[in-house]
């Protein structure tokens, strides 16, 4: 257990010290607000809201048949709708897609180019096209989002334990999470007394969805099997 494990809440710690997060990315729209002016549209600041027509053929997002991340984009609005609202939501949002991308990280790169107007994916690539000068707004929906989580843990058994013991106590410590903003890996640190950056919300600001992680391991074939068969009506 780690000295700084206090400092973070009950997402980023196992409460028997078995392992403590790293980082964490939180899903999120990214919105290339250049070309919705142009359309006119405004930016979307819910799940809701990309039902929208005004939105038609103008959204990316990865397939959960291909993505990891499209897939804790399902669970996400399970939790938050239940089961068969989240695919009658899915299934309305479908007209506004322009693709399912096979790679996760591919709306992003899209948004950057301006192939795409409104992706969506977790957030660290569209929070580096907004370092970089892109006019690329990141917006949380307000209902909330699920999250991925990086974590460690120190093997028993493990040669070197004082060391490594040393390095979990320094990712865990504000010095160690003020160096992912530093470094700008644009991952959102998990002690609420670090900023991941200017214009960034803090994590008690985003609405953080949890989803149980067997449930998720358990029941993924059949919900991408319906997710084909419903949204994509394959």
């Amino acid at each position: 257990m780690s000295p700084h494990a206090d400092a973070l809440t009950n997402e980023f710690k196992d409460a028997e010290g078995y392992w403590h997060a790293i980082y964490t990315n939180p899903l999120a729209f990214g919105v290339r607000t250049d070309m919705l002016e142009e359309r006119g549209a405004t930016v979307p600041r819910s799940w809701a809201a990309l039902t929208d027509p005004m939105y038609e053929g103008l959204i990316q997002m990865p397939s959960p048949q291909a993505s990891g991340t499209a897939y804790a984009i399902v669970l996400t609005l399970r939790e938050l709708m239940g089961e068969d609202e989240a695919f009658a939501y899915m299934r309305e949002v479908h007209p506004n897609v322009q693709t399912y991308t096979q790679s996760g990280t591919a709306p992003s790169g899209s948004l950057g180019v301006g192939e795409t107007v409104i992706a969506i994916q977790f957030s660290p690539g569209f929070l580096r096209l907004v370092d970089e000068g892109f006019p690329v707004e990141v917006v949380f929906p307000e209902e909330g989002v699920g999250y991925e989580v990086a974590a460690m843990s120190i093997l028993d058994g493990a040669s070197n334990v004082e060391e490594a013991q040393a390095l979990v106590d320094w990712m865990t410590s504000q010095a160690g999470q003020e160096q992912l903003t530093e470094s700008k890996t644009y991952f959102l640190p998990i002690r609420s007394d670090v900023s991941a950056g200017e214009g960034i919300p803090s994590l008690s600001e985003i609405n953080l969805v949890r989803y149980d992680g067997a449930y998720a391991a358990e029941n993924r074939t059949r919900l991408v099997d319906r997710w084909v068969e419903e949204v994509l009506g394959q």
